[in-house]
C-alpha cells in the first residue's frame, strides 16, 4: 500500500509553500570571501567591509567602495553595482549592519564586535555568530542527516532544495564559504569537520543543544544562581527562577525531583542528598561545569534551530540500525529501533521534543513541526519484536494521544507486521478521531532499507486515511441533513 496527500509534509520539495521565498539561509550571492578578495585578498575582505560600514558612510557611497576596491575585476559596470547592492544586503542579512534614518550604513552590535578583532579571531567570532545567529546550525544539521542517510556527503545542488529550495541558489554556498574560513567544512566540499564544531561551540556544545527547552532554561538559571553563591542550589528556587526569567516555560512541580534526576542522568547536575522534609524530599543538587564558548541567547538558537535531538554524528545509517535489531540484549535492541525513529522524524521534516515520556503510556519519541498555519504533534511508537502490532496496542496509543494534544501517531514495527484486527482498529480510528495514524512495518523496510520506499509508502497510507475521513465526513453530514 502507498500513503499521500496529508504526508505532502516529506520532502522539502513539497514545502514550499510555508517557507519564505529565500529559504532557511540568508539571501547573499556574491557575498563571499573568494569572489571579493581578488585583489584585497580572501583573508582581508570582512574586514574592509566592516572597515567602510564603520565609516558611516551612505548606501550610494558604500556601493561604491565595494565596487571599487573588491569588484574592479568584473567588466560589466551593470554587474558590478548588482554584484554590491547583493554584499550589502548580505551584510544586511548576516546582521552585520543596517541603514539608519538618516540613509548612512551602520555597523551593528555584532558588527562592531567583529570589526574590533582581525584574522583568525575574526573568522571564528563569524562563523560562531553565523552558526548560532544565522541559521547556520540548520546547515550543518542537514549535512550531517543526508551524509548519514545516503552515505555520502551532499551536494550543493541537494542542500540548496532543501535549504533555500533553489537548486542554482547562491545562498548555501556563501554560507559554507564563511564557515569553511573557520575550518567548520573542509576546504573543499560540504564535509563537516566535528572537531572545529567543538573548538567553535565548546566541547560540551552538542549535549547542550539535545536538551528539551525546560530542561536548558533550567540549567540556564541554575548558571545565574551559582555565580557568587554556594554551589548547592535548590532545585525548587532554580525552577522559579527559570519561569521568572521566561513565563512561557512551565517546569513540572511534583514531579521536579524526577526532571532533576533525568538532568542528572545526562551529566549536567549531581544531586546533594537532603534530609526529607515536609510535604516531600527537597532536591538540591550541584551544576557541573560545561565547556560552552557561547551565550545564553546563543545557546537557545542552537536548540532551536537543532531538529533532531540526537547527536547526528552518532546516528547510524537506516540500514546499518536495521541490522542491529536483533543483536545484543534488550536494551542494545531498543537503541536500534530508537534510530529507525529518529530516522523518520528527520525524513518527515519534524523536530523531536521528548524521549521516553509516560503520558501514561511510555511513549518513545514526540516530534512536532508546522505545516502552512497547522500544528503537529507526533507520537512515534517502537515495536522491536516478531509480533504484529495488534488491536490491543493501537487502541492503547490512541487512547494515550487522545487528551495531550497529538495529532498524528506513528507506529514503526521494523521485525513484524499489522495484523488485520490492528487495521481495522486504525480504519475505526481513523474516522471517529482526529488523529492521523501510520505505520512502517517489514515490509516497508525491505531486505536493503531506504528513504524512497518509506516515504512512499507513508504517502499511500495518507491517501487511504484522508479517503477514509472524507467519506466518514461526508456520510455525517448527509445524516445532518435528513
Amino acid at each position: 500500500m502507498n500513503v499521500s496527500e496529508e504526508v505532502t509534509v516529506v520532502t522539502a520539495a513539497d514545502d514550499e509553500d510555508e517557507v519564505e521565498v529565500e529559504g532557511l539561509v540568508p539571501y547573499a550571492p556574491d557575498f563571499t570571501p573568494k569572489t571579493l578578495g581578488k585583489t584585497l585578498g580572501e583573508g582581508a575582505v570582512l574586514g574592509f567591509l566592516l572597515e567602510a560600514v564603520g565609516a558611516g558612510r551612505s548606501k550610494a557611497r558604500l556601493l561604491t567602495a565595494i565596487e571599487l576596491q573588491c569588484l574592479e575585476h568584473v567588466v560589466s559596470t551593470r554587474s558590478r553595482r548588482d554584484m554590491a547592492s547583493h554584499v550589502f544586503q548580505g551584510l544586511v542579512n548576516y546582521g552585520l549592519a543596517y541603514e539608519s534614518e538618516d540613509g548612512s550604513v551602520v555597523l551593528t552590535d555584532k558588527g562592531r564586535e567583529l570589526s574590533s578583532l582581525s584574522g583568525s579571531e575574526q573568522d571564528m567570532a563569524f562563523a560562531r555568530h553565523i552558526l548560532t545567529a544565522c541559521q547556520g546550525y540548520i546547515l550543518v544539521e542537514t549535512v550531517l542527516r543526508n551524509h548519514v542517510q545516503s552515505g555520502k556527503v551532499p551536494t550543493l545542488e541537494v542542500l540548496a532544495v532543501e535549504l533555500d529550495r533553489s537548486a542554482t541558489s547562491k545562498n548555501v554556498s556563501t554560507m559554507r564559504a564563511w564557515l569553511a574560513r573557520a575550518g567548520v567544512f573542509k576546504p573543499k566540499g560540504y564535509e563537516v569537520d566535528a572537531a572545529m564544531m567543538e573548538s567553535l561551540l565548546g566541547k560540551d556544545f552538542k549535549r547542550a543543544v539535545l536538551l528539551s527547552e525546560p530542561q536548558l532554561e533550567f540549567i540556564l538559571a541554575a548558571r545565574i544562581a551559582q555565580s557568587g553563591q554556594a554551589d548547592v542550589l535548590q532545585a525548587a528556587d532554580i525552577k522559579l527562577l527559570a519561569e521568572t526569567r521566561r513565563p512561557e516555560i512551565k517546569l513540572p512541580a511534583k514531579a521536579l525531583s524526577a526532571f532533576v534526576r533525568g538532568l542528572e542522568e545526562a551529566g549536567f547536575v549531581a544531586i546533594e542528598p537532603l534530609a526529607r522534609a515536609k510535604g516531600g524530599t527537597r532536591v538540591a543538587f550541584v551544576l557541573r561545569p560545561l565547556a560552552l564558548e557561547t551565550t545564553d541567547s546563543e545557546l537557545r538558537s542552537l536548540l532551536q534551530q537543532t531538529r533532531s535531538r540526537f547527536d547526528l554524528s552518532d546516528l547510524e545509517p537506516i540500514s546499518e540500525a536495521v541490522c542491529k535489531l536483533t543483536v545484543g540484549n534488550a536494551n542494545q535492541q531498543g537503541h536500534a529501533g530508537e534510530m529507525l525513529a529518529v530516522h523518520a522524524c528527520l525524513m518527515l521534516g519534524l523536530t523531536v521534543v521528548d524521549w521516553r515520556r509516560r503520558l501514561p503510556v511510555e511513549i518513545d519519541l514526540i516530534a512536532e513541526r508546522s505545516v502552512g498555519l497547522a500544528y503537529q504533534r507526533w507520537h512515534i511508537q517502537v515495536k522491536n519484536t516478531e509480533f504484529d502490532l495488534d488491536a490491543d496496542r493501537v487502541d492503547r496509543e490512541v487512547g494515550a494521544a487522545a487528551g495531550t494534544g497529538a495529532t498524528h501517531l506513528l507506529f514503526i514495527v521494523p521485525r513484524a507486521s499489522l495484523s488485520a484486527p490492528a487495521r481495522a482498529e486504525i480504519i475505526a480510528k481513523a474516522k471517529l478521531t482526529h488523529l492521523h495514524i501510520f505505520w512502517l512495518t517489514r515490509e516497508a523496510f525491505g531486505a536493503v532499507p531506504t528513504v524512497g520506499p518509506m516515504i512512499r509508502e507513508l504517502r499511500g497510507q495518507h491517501a487511504f486515511l484522508t479517503r477514509i475521513k472524507r467519506a466518514e465526513s461526508e456520510r455525517r453530514q448527509k445524516v445532518a441533513t435528513i
